[in-house]
């Protein structure tokens, strides 16, 4: 399956922030979980209107390399980053990574969500 992380630049009481929603239908400011499977596709791409320039890095936080066995690679010609998820994972198993980028006002931002393997947890 592939899992898309929608990205947009916002502030918020004077600070810039990164809002990000994936297609879990799950989202949060700065601190998302996106929960994926062994063998998923991870999709990191700047939402429309996202108020970023450019997206510099995307990579494993503390180098633990749970998940992240290679950093996601950027693709050719386009503002987005992937990562297949390798196959054979535990549920549980869960990385922090770094989302590094610039905004349209030339500002850089560092954030650090979470990835995990897990199904998504029930609404209700």
């Amino acid at each position: 399956m592939t899992i898309k992380i929608y990205l947009r630049s916002v502030f918020v009481y004077k600070t810039t922030h990164l809002a990000m929603f994936d297609t879990n239908r799950y989202g949060a400011v700065d601190n998302l979980t996106t929960y994926v499977s062994s063998g998923d596709t991870v999709i990191w791409k700047p939402d429309r209107c996202s108020g970023i320039s450019s997206i510099t890095k995307i990579s494993s936080k503390h180098g633990i390399r749970n998940i992240f066995k290679t950093d996601p690679k950027k693709r050719f010609y386009c503002e987005e980053f992937i990562l297949q998820i390798p196959l054979g994972l535990k549920e549980g198993e869960e990385e922090e990574y770094t989302i590094e980028y610039i905004t349209k006002k030339g500002e850089k931002v560092i954030i650090d969500p979470i990835i995990k393997i897990d199904p998504p947890p029930t609404k209700g």
